[in-house]
This record gives structure tokens, sequence and C-alpha cells, in this order.
């Protein structure tokens, strides 16, 4: 039974499947209707009785109130729950309250036009589905303006809580071009993006924790600092991209945490790295960029020709001397970073990343200008 201590009579014949599929407790279904742009569903509260909230004395019916609030869509098709409150009245002749309407925060806040399901549901398609505020109010059926309205507090409470930011043990940081407009008109350009890549039972995706306008390290280490001490003596492993100035950020701020380059930046330098050898032994041997014919154009073919286990031997055809060998080694070296098994990738990158990586943390990384849209 959908309610078990509904203290409706049995004599109403209310359909208990029916208020199962409406999923809102305390509450019966009246009729359903399909309307051209909706689906309207007619609900009203079990509560026969009613406290008066000045005095407390029960208080009589005073009739009802049709209030329509917008649900989340129903198999694709925009909902509408009208709610038929009762009105009471009290009979208290000491009490300065006259007449009164029940009130529940399930279904909506106090003069809302969003119900409270709808939302939920909107928060969460904003957070795990990419949608965005104009396609959330199609999917409602309403403007823009009423989705904002209802959901944007509700986010700027969940960012306003001190307790997102509690149990962050592996902390990422990248930059994040907003927009390509004027900033006069959008705001900052540039953004620099935290991340909570800390896995577990809580948390089990990773999760953004903010956005600072501005992408240096100044940005970050603001950031960092504004955490507190206890956030940042949580921090274990810090994640960054081959920039000096987060990496500056993360040695002032997270001493005690490990500094580890991002998976994908790593996997770029790596596959960048045999274009760039080409192009510079293509330089050094014939002073000139790649032609048709040239051994080391175009690049994938010339790959495999240089390749040592394609030509054991000098030949005629196969180049000769140190320089040509750099190009078959960062092949290979960026094929290590491919490996169809996730046991032979964790293998190879133990091995391979400290020692072609490692030494980069603790150098100077490149410098980016600020400035720059791209």
């Amino acid at each position: 039974m959908s309610h078990p201590t509904c203290c409706c009579s049995v004599s109403l014949d209310r359909c208990d499947r029916c208020d199962l599929l409406v999923g809102l407790e305390g509450f019966h279904l009246m009729s359903v209707a399909r309307t051209p742009d909706a689906l309207v569903l007619d609900v009203e509260s079990c509560n026969q009785l009613a406290g008066c909230p000045g005095c407390g004395v029960i208080a009589q019916g005073h009739g009802r109130v049709v209030v329509e609030v917008i649900d989340a869509p129903w198999a694709g098709v925009p909902a509408r729950i009208r709610w038929f409150k009762r009105r009471w009245i009290c009979r208290e002749h000491a009490c300065q309250t006259v007449t009164f309407l029940e009130h529940d925060e399930r279904v909506c806040a106090p003069r809302a036009r969003l119900g409270t399901r709808a939302i939920r549901w909107a928060i969460r398609q904003l957070r795990f589905e990419g949608a965005t505020i104009a396609g959330l109010a199609r999917q409602l059926a309403t403007t823009w303006n009423t989705v904002w309205s209802h959901i944007k507090p509700c986010l700027q409470a969940a960012s306003d809580d001190p307790a997102r930011f509690a149990g962050v043990r592996v902390l990422g940081v990248d930059e994040h071009v907003w927009h390509h407009q004027d900033r006069r008109r959008r705001g900052p350009r540039e953004l620099t993006g935290i991340v909570d890549l800390t896995r577990g039972k809580e948390h089990p995706t990773a999760r953004l924790l903010d956005l600072v306008p501005g992408r240096s390290g100044t940005a970050h280490e603001n950031w960092l600092e504004e955490r507190g001490e206890d956030f940042r003596a949580g921090v274990r492993i810090a994640t960054l991209d081959p920039f000096q100035g987060y990496k500056n950020a993360i040695d002032d701020q997270l001493q005690d945490a490990t500094s580890v380059l991002e998976a994908f930046h790593i996997v770029k330098l790596a596959g960048d790295a045999p274009g760039e050898v080409r192009r510079r032994v293509q330089q050094d041997t014939t002073g000139n960029r790649g032609r048709t014919g040239d051994l080391l154009y175009p690049g994938p073919q010339s790959l495999a020709r240089l390749a040592p286990q394609a030509h054991p031997m000098p030949t005629r055809t196969t180049p000769r001397g140190p320089l040509w060998g750099c190009v078959p080694s960062s092949s290979g070296l960026y094929r290590l970073f491919h490996v169809p098994s996730p046991s032979r990738h964790s293998r190879c990158s133990r091995g391979i990343v400290p020692l072609t990586f490692g030494p980069t943390l603790s150098r100077s990384y490149p410098s980016r200008d600020t400035t720059s849209t791209s």
C-alpha cells in the first residue's frame, strides 16, 4: 500500500497504484487530463485535520484553492500538478489568524511556479546531462526566466555550502576558455577550473569544485589560500597541466601533495614528439620541409619505413647516421602509451613516465600568455 498511514476513508475509492505513480507521499491523485500543451495531474492532500498556526486550535474547512505548478516531464511530455489546497478558518476569537492555506514543501515552495521535483530534475540535467537553461525551458514548456529564477537560489546555496570541500584528496586544476566574445559584455574570458578527482562512495565520479576568473598561478594560489589549512592538509595528490604558474601555486600552498601531470597532457606531449622530431631531422638533413618522395614525408609512412624491425641492416634506401634514429625512437615511445591492455598500460606508465616526464616536475614549465584567447 502506498499510504499505510493514510487517514482517508476507503470509501473514497482511491487507487493506490495511481498514487504510487504520482510519487507524492501523503497525496492522492484525483484525475488526469491531457491537454495540447501538457499532462495535468489533479492531486489533493490526505490531511483531514489541521491546527491553526497561531493558536493551535483545530481549524474548520473553508473551501479550496487550486494552485498549478510545473512538474518534471512525464515520458517526454510537459507535466503540470494542480493542487487543490484546503483553506482553513480558525474559530478562536482571541486568535489573530483568520484563514490559512495548507502547505507542503515536497510539492512546491510558497508562491513558486516550479515544483520541487522539477527543480531537482533541472539541476540534475545541468550537472550530468550537459543541458542548457533554454533546453530545460523547452522541455518544461515554460520560459527561460522562470527556470533560472527557481534553480539559481538552489545552486547558490550549494555553492556557499562549505561541506562540498570536505574529503578532497585528489585535486585537479586546468584552464578553460569560457567564451570568445567581448569581455565587456560577457565578463572574464579565461577561467581556472578546480576539480575533485577523489573516488569513493560519496563521490563515485569527478566533480567540479569551482571556476575562478583568470588562468594564472595567482588565481589558483589565492583559491587554495581561501580554503584554509585543513583543506590544504587533506590534499595528497595535485594534478595539473605543464604550466609553471599552477606548479608554483601547488609548491607554495600544497607542500605535502604530490604533483602529477594529467594523463591527457602526457599522451599529447608524447604524440607531438614524433612530428617535432621528424620536422627537425628533415630540416637538419635536407634544409627544407618535407616533399613528396622524401623518406620523412608523409609522417606515418616514414615512421614505418624507418622502423628498426623493418630494416635490421642498413641498405641503400635506409638512411644512416645517429640523427635518423631519433624518429623511430620517438615513435616507439609514443606507442608505449597506446597499449591495448590496461594492466600493460599501467606497467609501462610506471616505468616510462617517471623516466621521461618525471624531471619536468622539478624543471620550469613553459609560460603561458594569459592574454591569449585560444
